[in-house]
């Protein structure tokens, strides 16, 4: 398979990416955030009562992706996309596993408990992104002004680490962007994948992102001097991507 962009050893792949991991090799750190499976039939374009006028439903529903599954098959498939990314990952390399904490009726569902079941990745540390808002102030609870990003390693080799990173603390406070120059609904902040990049790898390594999004982890690898591999399933984010890549500065 041909990559849609390919520059400054930056590879950006459309597709699934199921099709395109078991191609890849040498990854040192994977950082992604993958559709939650909370939109779709659970949440109506109009909201619900609890959400009725949400800025941010109206943005998803405008620019949004498909994101109802099965909450079997959703965390069957996100097992399975775990371990082509162990595959591809160097001894002792690092994943990222950015995701929420999501609530079924007077049940809820942790991220933890999902990366948990991921194969031969041993869990490192549970770091809680402080979004600093919130979109749910009427869901009859404290408002939810986090996410977690779950850190795991394949670990049949010592987990690299640079010192450098400790400084960050283990809760992000990081403001969440309302715009990534495009329309995509969920941008990821630069800071992100930026302290992971920073933590676990060195220049030169191979930087991955399955669910690449307008380009964030891509742009942030590039500017810290690693290579690295992003697969979108969406042209139009691909373009987005793209975009981001060439600009001078981040956004």
């Amino acid at each position: 398979m041909n990559p849609y962009y390919s520059q400054d050893g930056i590879d950006l792949y459309l597709g699934d990416c199921r099709e395109v991991l078991p191609t890849l090799s040498g990854i040192q750190t994977t950082v992604t955030s993958p559709p939650y499976n909370t939109l779709g039939v659970r949440i109506p374009k109009e909201g619900t009562n609890l959400m009725k006028g949400n800025q941010w439903l109206a943005k998803v529903n405008e620019h949004g992706y498909e994101d109802s599954m099965d909450e079997d098959e959703y965390q069957q498939q996100q097992v399975e996309i775990a371990s082509l990314i162990r595959a591809a990952t160097v001894p002792g390399g690092s994943y990222f596993y950015n995701h929420k904490v999501r609530y079924r009726g007077s049940g809820i569902l942790h991220p933890i408990d999902l990366a948990a079941q991921f194969t031969d990745w041993r869990i490192r540390q549970e770091l809680i992104w402080d979004r600093t808002i919130a979109m749910a102030f009427n869901a009859r609870m404290f408002a939810p002004s986090d996410e977690r990003i779950i850190w795991l390693w394949r670990d049949d080799a010592p987990h690299k680490w640079n010192q450098e990173a400790s400084k960050w603390m283990n809760i992000w406070r990081v403001s969440p962007l309302t715009s990534d120059g495009g329309d995509h609904p969920c941008p990821f902040p630069n800071a992100i994948p930026t302290r992971c990049i920073v933590a676990t790898s060195d220049p030169g390594d191979l930087i991955l992102d399955p669910y690449a999004g307008s380009g964030t982890t891509l742009r942030a690898a590039k500017d810290l001097g690693r290579r690295a591999v992003g697969i979108e399933s969406e042209e139009r984010f691909c373009e987005m991507a793209v975009r981001r890549l060439g600009q001078g500065v981040l956004f």
